[in-house]
């Protein structure tokens, strides 16, 4: 249960990896692309989020393979006779966590005016998620 908890504490680590990125790309986009109109705001959000998508991947494979199989959770679904299932059933639990991470970053970059306010809003909100959840 605690390797849980600690797997859910890298959210706040990817807010700050993002956040800033994510803040120099919306000036550049409100100060150049927005007033010649070359694309919506829709278009740049989307596009922001997919191109986040190969590298959470990437992370929430690594993330998978050093929590999964050194904690030995996988013993747990040998008496089922499932392992390869539940395996895989954790891996997309985690590659949705980090593409929830991925998604709540570029919220706060969108309402937040700094990348300080929008981690410490992050902080916040992560924090009574993990101390209201069950």
């Amino acid at each position: 249960m605690f390797s849980i908890f600690l797997l859910f504490i890298l959210h706040s680590n990817l807010i700050q990896i993002i956040l800033p990125q994510f803040l120099d790309q919306r000036v550049l986009y409100e100060s150049r692309e927005s007033l010649s109109k070359t694309y919506s705001w829709k278009v740049f959000i989307l596009s922001n989020l997919i191109s986040e998508l190969p590298m959470q991947t990437l992370l929430a494979v690594v993330q998978f393979a050093t929590w999964y199989f050194p904690i030995g959770t996988y013993n747990n679904a040998s008496f089922a006779g499932d392992i390869h299932s539940r395996a895989g059933l954790m891996f997309l639990v985690t590659w949705s966590f980090t593409i929830c991470s991925s998604t709540f970053s570029h919220l706060l970059g969108t309402l937040a005016p700094d990348a300080a306010t929008g981690i410490n809003i992050s902080a916040s909100l992560w924090s009574l998620s993990l101390m209201f959840c069950g």
